[in-house]
């Protein structure tokens, strides 16, 4: 798990770390093995297993045996948890948040963050976003709708979110420079089912 520190948060030791801890703390309803979480995160398979240990020795994580499997969990005991929990979820769950809060509006066909936040988590060197930038493709029922999103996710995040709406034939064409712009630089799919980063 030799990889550099994490740019949206580089108090972790390295960005498997950090991207280990956001998947158990932020995905505790999804729990997954070692071996499913190394697949998922594309992360070697011993260096996660001894990463996990690590993480479980300090007390953060807790894990479970199934079988001849260990499934990790967010130890809610940690005098930690709360605290890591609010960290974690502002420098890699936005788009998870947005996810959950985007699907609940009818009319979105797809929906991407892009911008500084979103070359950051890309792991494009710069300073830390102070907004996050989000263009939702589709016909959302409501505008005011996604006003509401917006504040939801400003109370949730600590970040101001900007969503800008584009139709579907706009954002295929993508004939303005600003889209051109958008689709060429670093963006995060957001999976409206789940909101879960695609």
């Amino acid at each position: 798990m030799r990889t550099s520190s994490p740019l949206l948060l580089p108090i972790f030791r390295s960005e498997g770390q950090g991207r280990l801890l956001a998947r158990v703390y932020l995905h505790a309803d999804r729990p997954v093995t070692i071996a499913g979480l190394a697949r998922e995160l594309r992360l070697n398979d011993g260096a996660l297993t001894r990463e996990a240990n690590r993480l479980e020795r300090a007390g953060l994580v807790r894990s479970d045996r199934v079988g001849r499997n260990r499934i990790l969990h967010p130890n809610e005991e940690s005098p930690y948890y709360r605290e890591l929990y609010g960290l974690l979820l502002k420098a890699y769950g936005p788009a998870v948040v947005i996810g959950e809060e985007l699907a609940r509006v009818d009319g979105i066909q797809h929906a991407f963050v892009h911008g500084s936040w979103a070359a950051r988590y890309a792991g494009e060197p710069g300073s830390d976003p102070a907004d996050i930038d989000v263009i939702v493709v589709g016909n959302p029922a409501s505008g005011l709708e996604l006003t509401r999103v917006s504040s939801d996710l400003f109370a949730r995040l600590g970040r101001e979110v900007n969503i800008m709406v584009v139709g579907e034939a706009e954002w295929d064409a993508a004939e303005s420079g600003f889209l051109r712009e958008v689709q060429s630089r670093p963006l995060i799919t957001i999976d409206l089912t789940c909101g879960e980063l695609a």
